[in-house]
This record gives structure tokens, sequence and C-alpha cells, in this order.
């Protein structure tokens, strides 16, 4: 199987468990965002530019099939993603660890920040409230992402 057709497998299985078991694992309105997990992966390995593109079009996906009251707030936060984590491609050897993870959770709690404040807009939402959303956004998706780089590391064994 082509290294291609992996990638397209991946990608389908996440937006399958994006729409259907990310619904069964809501906690107070908030689902984890499998994409944004894949899109880590993608960013780390294969840099900017695929990471861009990447979370753009994903987030518009994600945007077409949830809500479309607010059209581009997840390929908005998705990019600016994309472009923060594509910045791990080829310096992962040289940052230590500790580098690592401040790098990589603060840009799962900017999606947060980013995604979280596009979708309060016009929402008489009490900042206590946005900042409980942001953070349990965060969360979440810091508990996937860390059990996934236990199974499968951000770059390829050098072996």
């Amino acid at each position: 199987m082509s290294q291609i057709l992996k990638i397209v497998a991946v990608v389908v299985g996440v937006f399958l468990a994006q729409l259907y078991l990310a619904e069964a694992m809501e906690v107070w309105q908030i689902r984890p965002d499998f994409i944004l997990v894949l899109l880590v992966y993608i960013s780390a390995r294969y840099g900017r530019i695929p990471g861009i593109l990447f979370g753009f079009t994903a987030g518009l996906l994600q945007d077409a099939m949830g809500s479309l009251s607010v059209l581009g707030a997840n390929a908005l936060a998705k990019s600016v993603i994309g472009y923060t984590l594509g910045t791990l491609n080829g310096t992962l050897a040289v940052w230590t660890p500790r580098i690592v993870n401040v790098y990589v959770y603060g840009t799962l709690l900017g999606h947060a920040i980013i995604y979280q404040t596009v979708m309060s807009q016009g929402l008489d939402l009490p900042i206590g409230m946005l900042l409980a959303r942001i953070g349990l956004e965060a969360f979440i998706s810091s508990v996937i992402v860390t059990g996934l780089r236990f199974l499968f590391p951000l770059v390829p064994s050098q072996v």
C-alpha cells in the first residue's frame, strides 16, 4: 500500500470518527477534535505548507459538516495551527522534549482560544464560561495527543 493511500485511509477514518465517535464523547457541548490531533501529526511530520493546506481544507469540511452559522471558524483556527506546528518539522531532533511539549500543548491551547472566541461572537456568554470552554477543549485535545504520542511519535524513528 503506498504512502498516499495510507494517509487517505487515515484521513477518512479520522473524519468518520469525528462524525460519529466525537458526539458520543461530548462533555459540556465540547467534542474531542480528532481532526486537530491528525493536524498535529501532519504538520510536525511534513511541515508548514502541508499543515496549512490540510488545516484549512479539513477545517472548512468540518465547518460544513457541523454548524454553518460560523463558516470558517475551524478553517481559520486549523490553518494557524498547521502553520505553527509546521515549524516543528526538521527541528524535533534539536529541541528538548520539554520544549516540544510546551510548544505542542501551547498550540492546542491557541487553537481552543481562537475557535471558542470566534464561536462565541454574538452570544451573551460570560467570560468565565468562555474560559471554561477554552480550558476544557484544550484539555481534551491534550489528553488525546498525549495518549497517541506514546503509540505514534511525532517523527518516525531513524532506524
